[in-house]
C-alpha cells in the first residue's frame, strides 16, 4: 500500500494525515467535528477535506478511528469484547458508505457482567500503535483525555481498560460552575499548584469537597484566580491516578500515550505515584497503529 488517508474525527474536531511509505507527506490539522456536522452531511464534508488528497486516478484509501464510528457517528462501527488483539479490529473493519474506499475502525469494550461495562474508540489505534513503536508485547498503558484510559495489555492482547471522565469534569467545572466566576482559564500551567491540587486529592473528605476547595482557597487561602486551572487538574488528576494505583498496585512503569500539553501533568503525577512513565505522542502511535490495522485489512480483502 503506497499511500494511505488516515483521519481522527472526533466530537470536536476532525485532523487528516496523507501517509506515504509511513511518512507523513501532508495533513489537515483542524475541522469540524461531528457534533457541529449534520449526520446526513458526514460523507460530503469528509469528501470535500480529503478532495486534494484524492484526485487522481487511484485515490488513496481512507481509514478512520474515533467517534465516527458511534451511533451517533457517520456509521456505527462494532465494539467487541476484550480480549482484542491488532488483528480482531482488523478484521472488523466497516465500509463508511457514501465515500469510496472510506473505512472506519472498530473501538472495544469490557464487558464481564451488567454492572462492569467499558467502552472506548480512538484509544485502541493508538494502544497496539505504540507497542509497535516501542516493540512491546505487555504494558499498562494512562492514554489522558476527555475520558482519560488506562488500559492493561498482555502478549499483544488488549485484556482490560478503565475510563475517567477526568478531561470532561475539568471542562464543566471550568465552563459552567462557580469556579467558572473566577478561574483564569488563560493563564499558563504553574506546576506549584497542580502540585497543590494533587496533594489535596489525597484528602479523606472526597472528591466533591476537594473541587470545592478551589473556591474556598481562592476567597481566603493561598491561591489566586491564575492557579485555579491548574489547582483543579491537579484535584482531578489526582484522584485518576489515586484510583488507578489501587486497581494495578503492583505497576512500576505505565506508557503514557497523549498530547503535549496533558504529558507534562499526567508525567508529574505519576511520578508521585512512585510509576516510571515512558512517554509516546499520540499522534505517532495513531498513525502507526491506523497504518498497520489498514495493511492488514487490505491483506485479508486482496
Amino acid at each position: 500500500m503506497d499511500e494511505l488517508i488516515v483521519v481522527d474525527w472526533g466530537t470536536t474536531a476532525f485532523r487528516a494525515w496523507l501517509v506515504q511509505g509511513g511518512e507523513v507527506k501532508d495533513e489537515i490539522p483542524s475541522g469540524t467535528g461531528m457534533r457541529d456536522t449534520a449526520r446526513e452531511d458526514f460523507p460530503r464534508y469528509c469528501g470535500e477535506q480529503l478532495a486534494r488528497w484524492r484526485g487522481g486516478a487511484e485515490p488513496p484509501p481512507v481509514y478512520m478511528a474515533g467517534m465516527v464510528g458511534a451511533p451517533q457517528g457517520w456509521q456505527a462501527a462494532p465494539q467487541p469484547v476484550l480480549p482484542v488483539g491488532i488483528d480482531d479490529l482488523a478484521a472488523q473493519v466497516v465500509a463508511a458508505e457514501g465515500l469510496a474506499d472510506a473505512w472506519i475502525i472498530p473501538g472495544c469494550r469490557v464487558q464481564k457482567s451488567d454492572a462492569e461495562i467499558d467502552v472506548m474508540r480512538g484509544e485502541e489505534v493508538q494502544i497496539f500503535g505504540a507497542l509497535d513503536l516501542l516493540k512491546r508485547d505487555d504494558a499498562l498503558f494512562c492514554l489522558p483525555g476527555t475520558h482519560s484510559k488506562w488500559a492493561e495489555v498482555k502478549g499483544r492482547k488488549l485484556v482490560h481498560f478503565t475510563t475517567s471522565m477526568t478531561g470532561e469534569v475539568y471542562e464543566t467545572m471550568l465552563g459552567h460552575t462557580i469556579l467558572a466566576k473566577t478561574a483564569d482559564r488563560a493563564a499558563p500551567f504553574n506546576e506549584a499548584a497542580f502540585r497543590k491540587g494533587f496533594a489535596q486529592a489525597d484528602s479523606a473528605d472526597g472528591l466533591l469537597h476537594q473541587l470545592f476547595t478551589a473556591r474556598c482557597r481562592t476567597l481566603y487561602g493561598d491561591m489566586t484566580p491564575e492557579l485555579t486551572p491548574s489547582y483543579l487538574s491537579g484535584v482531578l488528576i489526582g484522584a485518576e491516578v489515586r484510583a488507578m494505583r489501587g486497581l494495578y498496585p503492583q505497576a512500576k512503569e505505565a506508557l503514557l500515550c497523549g498530547s503535549d500539553a496533558l504529558r507534562g501533568p499526567y508525567g508529574i503525577a505519576l511520578a508521585a505515584a512512585g510509576i516510571a512513565i515512558t512517554a509516546v505522542s499520540a499522534k505517532a502511535a495513531s498513525l502507526a497503529g491506523i497504518g498497520a490495522i489498514a495493511a492488514r485489512h487490505r491483506a485479508h480483502a486482496a
